[in-house]
């Protein structure tokens, strides 16, 4: 045989059998595949609550005769943290208070210049934060108070004639929808005359 076809035969008998006992060393697992670790991606941080930024200042009125609505003295704006699909008690979180105002709605504007103190409270296995805001009929915004729902907050309010409330809510820990919600919202709020959902489950 000439030497050159005899160096050809060698290589291949030699690469058949590295070729084997490869095999025979994944056959009997002695080859081990490195394992990969996971680390799990941290939890989300709870969105900030929603802000309220007017797109439409209330009509600027000079009578209360001019404000739509019903007349009330109490009223309650009462969410439900699991909206549709809850136990529609709508005492989740809750903001109520007392003055003159007409009620469309959902829609609360004030019928005279006045300072109005809320109280609040939450039967709820979640937690929420509450903004509230008052927006003038100028168009001038207050600063958002925030709080806690659980808080049993007293919360400040000072309108003028024609200033409407607007009030939102979302859940921050226990499970429920995280998405912010606004008082506007029927399946998420009640606006209520005369009634503050601060008791039941």
């Amino acid at each position: 045989m000439p030497a050159f076809a005899t160096r050809t035969v060698a290589a291949l008998s030699l690469i058949a059998t590295v070729g084997g006992c490869t095999a025979r060393f994944a056959a009997t697992g002695r080859v081990r595949a490195t394992p990969v670790v996971v680390t799990p991606a941290p939890a989300p941080a709870p969105a900030p609550p929603p802000i309220v930024t007017p797109t439409q200042p209330p009509p600027i009125v000079t009578d209360a005769t001019q404000i739509p609505g019903t007349p009330v003295v109490r009223v309650g704006v009462n969410f439900e943290d699991q909206g549709a699909g809850g136990d529609a008690d709508y005492n989740d979180a809750v903001m109520c208070f007392a003055g003159n105002f007409k009620v469309d709605g959902s829609t609360v504007i004030s019928t005279q210049t006045q300072d109005v103190v809320a109280t609040t409270s939450s039967i709820s296995d979640c937690h929420h934060q509450v903004q509230v805001q008052i927006v003038h009929p100028d168009g001038r915004a207050s600063s958002p108070i925030v709080f806690r729902s659980d808080a049993g907050a007293q919360v400040p309010m000072r309108f003028e004639l024609g200033s409407r409330l607007e009030v939102s809510m979302q859940s921050i820990t226990g499970g429920c929808n995280p998405v912010g919600r606004t008082m506007h919202e029927p399946d998420w709020a009640r606006v209520q005359l005369d009634r503050c959902n601060t008791t039941g489950r």
